[in-house]
């Protein structure tokens, strides 16, 4: 009986020294495994950005870039943030400049060398508009084509009725990396508003930028695009 005894503690003490949790828990399916990805929360600080009441644009992309970042590093991508809180780029609440804290932001970006970053924000509108929306540099081919993929897999949870549209947001003009602004919806409405500010709301968007992102990455190894620039 002892020695029966002894030989399962043998057995037992061998499981856990070879035993390596990651045996289990690897995910097979890590889609974006050695992608970079930089996630940009719009505002911050001293620029609230759109609001309703005490309801700032601001702290919610913040919240979504959280959701977002979650769902793709579940997906094997190494993401960064360019801000972590309540804080614009320029980190002082005196004399804020908009033009210094973009200006930081595209240095930011830049310097983690990504494979596309996503800048994200909310709007707002005095009428009864609604509806996510994605912008693109205008003359970026590749930028077009990402916002087209990431809008479309976003309408099946926005049911926005916007198109993509291109722009000179100087956050997409003064970056060297492919990115897109997305517009997840309207603050200023109240459907939306009670959706965006619900954090299973948020990780609706987060996987279907995600699937967006992925879509794009897939099809673009499948391209031949001489410009590397567009």
């Amino acid at each position: 009986m002892k020695k029966k005894m002894v030989s399962i503690i043998v057995v037992l003490a061998l499981a856990i020294i070879l035993y390596k949790p990651t045996d289990i828990f690897v995910n097979k399916n890590m889609t974006l495994n050695k992608v970079k990805i930089v996630l940009d929360p719009g505002h911050g600080s001293n620029d609230s950005g759109a609001k309703y009441g005490k309801l700032y644009e601001a702290d919610l992309n913040l919240k979504i870039c959280y959701a977002l970042k979650s769902e793709l590093q579940s997906r094997g991508a190494t993401v960064y943030l360019t801000r972590t809180d309540d804080q614009d780029m320029t980190k002082r609440n005196y004399n804020y400049s908009k033009d210094d804290d973009m200006y930081l932001r595209a240095i930011q970006i830049d310097k983690y060398e990504p494979t596309l970053f996503l800048s994200i924000h909310l709007n707002s509108s005095a009428s009864s508009a609604w509806g996510s929306q994605v912008f693109y540099y205008d003359g970026s081919d590749k930028g077009k084509e990402l916002a087209t993929i990431i809008h479309n897999n976003m309408k099946e949870v926005t049911g926005t009725r916007k198109n993509i549209s291109s722009c000179h947001f100087k956050i997409l003009r003064t970056t060297k990396a492919l990115g897109v602004l997305i517009e997840c919806g309207f603050i200023s409405n109240a459907n939306e508003r009670g959706q965006l500010r619900n954090s299973r709301y948020h990780k609706k968007l987060a996987s279907s930028i995600s699937d967006g992102v992925e879509e794009y990455l897939k099809k673009e190894n499948k391209l031949k695009i001489s410009n590397k620039s567009k």
